[in-house]
């Protein structure tokens, strides 16, 4: 099992906070995030979000460059069924290697899936999060160059609009 350098519960510690925290710290590692039905790994690099990935259901890259009108959904589906046989190979990869997409393209769709995970992490009130210092990202993560403070700001100000409504 790995050490865990910090860990504790979200009732009592707000997703937020741990965010924070692990950003002024430059914190490198992966912080998990469990409740009953989903699990997060939020992937740290000193203090910079550099990947995400989640367990529950979320918005793929594929589907954000469907929405933009950047690619067709049959380009989506295509490069679905040929990931296939290509285990690991991923879908934004597929799309820019067939001159569906840019990376620049990619990259920022990829951006928005990590915000929309950040930003239902925000939401959560119960469950378990842990940091596991020194963590490396795995060679299929992306590294993003996002604004932390201006994410977790941007999800508590749609989490205080979905209370209100």
């Amino acid at each position: 099992m790995k050490h865990s350098a910090l860990e504790g519960d979200v009732g009592w510690f707000q997703p937020a906070e741990v965010l924070q925290l692990l950003q002024l710290a430059q914190a490198t590692g992966v912080l998990e995030i469990e409740r009953a039905v989903e699990r997060v790994e939020l992937v740290f690099d000193s203090g910079q979000l550099i990947a995400a990935r989640t367990t529950g259901a979320a918005v793929r890259v594929g589907e954000v460059l469907v929405h933009r009108g950047v690619v067709i959904p049959e380009a989506v589906e295509l490069a679905l069924s040929m990931q296939q046989d290509q285990p690991g190979e991923r879908i934004g990869q597929m799309l820019i290697s067939a001159g569906a997409a840019t990376q620049e393209q990619v990259s920022e769709a990829m951006r928005e899936v990590v915000r929309r995970v950040v930003y239902g992490v925000l939401l959560w009130r119960d469950g378990r999060f842990r940091f596991v210092p020194g963590e490396a990202a795995r060679p299929a993560d992306v590294h993003l160059d996002l604004d932390l403070d201006r994410v977790i700001l941007e999800g508590l100000r749609l989490a205080d609009q979905r209370r209100a409504s």
